[in-house]
């Protein structure tokens, strides 16, 4: 990984003009929320620098998810034709009744950010898969435009070609490209981003203005705000002909009463979704226990049962009475997990409690859907600290979140932190990805 070596000359030009560059890095600060580096309408944590990767990292993450969507789509088409296997997953019926429906297209997970914790081993895990509702694309595209703007990688760029790639178009691109490939013709498209918020979302903002600026009409709508009629939904006057859907599968069942529209127009096939509900079955944290066992072995290949060996953390459902003794007395081994939660809420990691603490999280947890993981830790990377005096190296643990659009690989999303889980609910930090070649 080429990071390292580049900040020993990063840190260096910092540190020739300390004075300037520390003012230099107050005024990204001070623009991050008008670039839109923001998170639940707060402004991102972030450094005076950003992730460096090189040709050699891109076809190492590359061929990750080449490897990864090859095991996705499998499972994905055991599950729709082998009912036994079907119930390894023991989802309620009305999401496996949306699993099952055909979303008219062949992709069953079109849209995804696969985290993992790779440090240039070859031991290295995936710690979450995104992809119900995958997110963060803004994050990283706001602050590569600030550090691009800034006066240190200007700097850098004499010795350095320094580029970054842009997660929103490609998003809207990859969209694009399925829709079109569905209708058998490019077309102008009325477009509902769909999800259930109750704030303003830069992200969608900036995704519907990409859109429109493509000539299609996009709008974003509130699941409660989505009406069916005239054979069709709508969101005010505008009937929907693609619904890219930001809205997560479980959130959806919970509010099953309010989105029975958009649930009649998926099942009766008056809208396209973008992802389709298929994808839902990576993104339960069950996936990570299935995925080793017999039942997926026997349908994928000698190399994908030895990635999954290697790469897929072992993982378990929570059994209160079975597994309460060996959790206790092996905290620090392992993470607890709801298996249908997102946004790290309900995460609890055990080197971040005394034994009597996890004791009592168990004994709380004890009549939920929990899996307990193999906690994993990545060896260090470099980023860069501005302090009173002087720039400074510090060592950081991350996790590298690799999207992936229409199968393909696209660009590394990287959040860093010295916390016991790098996550919004801790302390962290979220840098951009640049990549970087000598001139």
């Amino acid at each position: 990984m080429i990071n390292d070596k580049i900040k020993d000359d990063y840190i260096k030009i910092i540190n020739e003009d300390y004075k300037d560059y520390r003012k230099d890095y107050q005024n990204l600060l001070d623009k991050r929320k008008e670039y839109g580096a923001t998170y639940k309408e707060e402004v991102l944590p972030t450094l005076y620098d950003a992730y460096f990767y090189d040709t050699k990292d891109f076809k190492l993450y590359d061929e990750m998810i080449n490897i990864f969507m090859s095991i996705v789509e499998k499972v994905t088409k055991e599950y729709l034709e082998n009912e036994n296997y079907r119930k390894l997953f023991d989802l309620d019926p009305l999401t496996e009744k949306l699993i099952l429906k055909d979303p008219g297209y062949d992709i069953s997970t079109p849209i995804a950010r696969f985290d993992v914790m790779y440090d240039g081993k070859e031991d290295y895990k995936f710690c979450e898969l995104n992809t119900d509702g995958s997110s963060a694309m803004l994050e990283d595209k706001s602050l590569a435009d600030l550090m691009k703007d800034s006066k240190a990688i200007k700097k850098l760029e004499e010795k350095y070609q320094i580029n970054h790639i842009n997660l929103l178009e490609s998003l809207v691109d990859s969209i694009e490209d399925l829709y079109f490939s569905i209708k058998g013709k490019k077309e102008k498209i009325n477009i509902a981003i769909v999800d259930i918020i109750e704030f303003d979302n830069i992200e969608f903002e900036t995704i519907k203005n990409l859109f429109n600026k493509r000539g299609h009409n996009c709008k974003i709508a509130n699941l409660k705000d989505l009406e069916r009629k005239n054979n069709g939904l709508y969101i005010e006057d505008m009937k929907i002909n693609l619904v890219y859907r930001r809205l997560v599968t479980s959130d959806l069942i919970e509010n099953k009463d309010i989105g029975k529209n958009l649930i009649d127009a998926y099942l009766n096939d008056e809208i396209i979704s973008i992802g389709s509900f298929r994808s839902t079955l990576f993104y339960t944290k069950d996936i990570f226990r299935i995925l080793r066992l017999e039942e997926s072995q026997k349908i994928l290949s000698e190399k994908e049962n030895e990635f999954i060996k290697k790469h897929i953390p072992y993982t378990e459902k929570l059994n209160y009475e079975k597994d309460k003794e060996k959790l206790v007395a092996n905290k620090d081994k392992y993470i607890l997990k709801p298996i249908q939660g997102y946004a790290s809420h309900g995460i609890y990691v055990g080197k971040e409690h005394t034994k009597k603490e996890f004791e009592k999280i168990l004994e709380e947890i004890k009549n939920k859907n929990y899996i307990y993981q193999e906690y994993y830790t990545v060896s260090p990377m470099k980023f860069i600290k501005m302090e009173k005096e002087k720039a400074s190296l510090e060592n950081f643990s991350y996790v590298t979140g690799l999207f992936a659009y229409n199968k393909k690989f696209i660009a590394p999303y990287m959040r860093i932190g010295n916390a016991a889980m790098i996550s919004s609910a801790r302390e962290y930090y979220v840098v951009s990805s640049l990549g970087i070649k000598e001139k």
